[in-house]
């Protein structure tokens, strides 16, 4: 099991660097359009790139997590899982943007539809991404998905300012997303096909596809999660409200891609040892769970503390009515990275069923959570929506798993929690500066892990003798 932790490590690392780096240059990407162009623009921006990012997932077809399933089994099967996946994205485009050239002809003029079809080739893009990454995890040689995760908004940075001159349009924008980030897929992709050799048929596709079901279903319910606040703001409270809000979730993204980097990191672990005897599943389950917990908890914490600072310093005193949605967007950001582990530990036992029909529940909530506080509170009323949904669906999910006498979710969730509500809602009585209080926070959560044993130091070692040579961890 050392030199599976040995992987998980190397892994770990390679996407960090080009996964969270990926972000954070995409967070430069959107503070340059929000400080450009508005909050009018930037609200259509997000509202139109939600859209995207929806279609994308239905040109997925969760055919991505099953060729992690499936290939990281058996890697023969992987040629056939990729062609698949491919050649399936491709067809699901082509009728999609069929149908929106359709709408843009027969419906009234609306910007956001105006700029779907500038942008929506890029949900092509990000769903053969998805495939793509999907093939290299199976092997676990994710340093080439991390590679092109970071080239990918380098580039559509660059045609960001290539193609401004001086006077950022928001049409730019979109183009530089479609051919910035199609020609890094490209290299990609040629890179894929020479390794892989993907093939294609078209009754595999239909097995594939039938299987991806579940994957395609809880990937949809996911993303309909994820962008419903943006979608539901600019319909019911005008694309600028949309645009104050998505400035603070900006950073409840980047720990989103943080939790689903790590989680692509210890998925296939996850899959291989559940299915084999031994204590290593339940090692994989509990430090994912516990460290996505964390690290969700502790951007909770620092964000609630540093709201105001954090909104003047990306998008500057024109996004000041985004610090008490970033405030409650704290609370957001811990909840995300439990769900991402919860999630990986209902599909591994196979318990994936449930896994969708919690979701179909929360997003249900969500929705009408987001109906009921939009017209009343704005954007804040977003926010809240947001955090009800997400901790009603960890706790759907905890009860889903009750049965498992593997997962302790009291000690994995509920300690931190706790411990990181009371730190959060002391700190600001403390009057100091932002930023001291919040390394003193984070430093009081740290030590109080340590002292209720949640971060135990006979996993730290074991976890040091794997990666270090022998004899220099002790």
């Amino acid at each position: 099991m050392g030199s599976q932790v040995q992987r998980l490590a190397y892994n770990a690392l390679a996407l960090v660097t080009g996964g969270v780096v990926a972000q954070l240059v995409f967070t430069l990407v959107e503070v340059l359009i929000a400080r450009k162009l508005g909050a009018d623009s930037y609200g259509v921006f997000v509202t139109a790139y939600s859209w995207t990012v929806l279609a994308s997932t239905i040109m997925g077809h969760g055919m991505a997590l099953w060729t992690v399933q499936e290939g990281s089994r058996n890697h023969d099967r992987i040629p056939a899982l990729l062609g698949s996946s491919l050649v399936a994205g491709a067809a699901i485009f082509a009728v999609m943007y069929a149908a929106l050239v359709a709408a843009v002809y027969w419906l009234e003029p609306n910007p956001v539809l105006a700029f779907l079809l500038v942008l929506l080739p890029y949900g092509l893009v990000l769903a053969t991404q998805t495939n793509l990454g999907a093939a290299y995890s199976c092997c676990q040689t994710m340093q080439i998905n991390a590679w092109f995760q970071a080239l990918a908004p380098l580039a559509i940075l660059v045609f960001c300012f290539a193609w401004a001159r001086g006077e950022l349009a928001l049409e730019d924008v979109g183009r530089a997303y479609v051919v910035g980030g199609g020609i890094v897929t490209a290299a990609w992709l040629a890179l894929a096909f020479r390794r892989f050799r993907p093939t294609f048929s078209a009754r595999h596709a239909l097995e594939t596809a039938w299987s991806s079901n579940q994957y395609a279903l809880t990937n949809l319910l996911g993303n309909v999660f994820y962008r419903t606040d943006v979608v539901m703001l600019s319909a019911l409270a005008g694309v600028r409200e949309a645009g104050i809000y998505a400035a603070a979730y900006k950073l409840v993204e980047l720990v989103l891609k943080f939790a689903v980097v790590a989680g692509r990191v210890f998925a296939p672990a996850l899959f291989k040892a559940s299915h084999e005897p031994g204590k290593a599943y339940l090692v994989f389950a509990s430090m994912m769970t516990r460290f996505l917990a964390v690290a969700g908890l502790a951007a909770g914490v620092a964000s609630f503390i540093l709201a105001e600072e954090l909104i003047r310093l990306l998008f500057g005193e024109g996004y000041a009515a985004s610090v008490p949605v970033l405030r409650i967007l704290g609370g957001v950001m811990a909840t995300r990275g439990m769900m991402v582990a919860l999630q990986l530990l209902l599909s591994s036992v196979d318990l994936h069923f449930r896994r969708v029909a919690s979701l179909g529940v929360t997003v249900v909530a969500n929705i009408v959570a987001n109906a009921v506080l939009i017209p009343l509170l704005g954007a804040q009323g977003a926010a809240w929506a947001g955090l009800f949904s997400g901790a009603l669906l960890i706790v759907l999910y905890a009860v889903s798993c009750a049965g498992r006498q593997d997962f302790r979710f009291v000690q994995w969730l509920l300690v931190p929690s706790v411990l990181a509500i009371a730190i959060a809602t002391a700190a600001p009585l403390l009057g100091m500066n932002a930023f001291v209080t919040a390394v003193l926070s984070l430093s009081v959560l740290a030590a109080g892990l340590l002292l209720t044993g949640f971060v135990r130091g006979d996993e730290i070692r074991f976890v040091l003798r794997s990666l270090l040579p022998a004899g220099t961890a002790r």
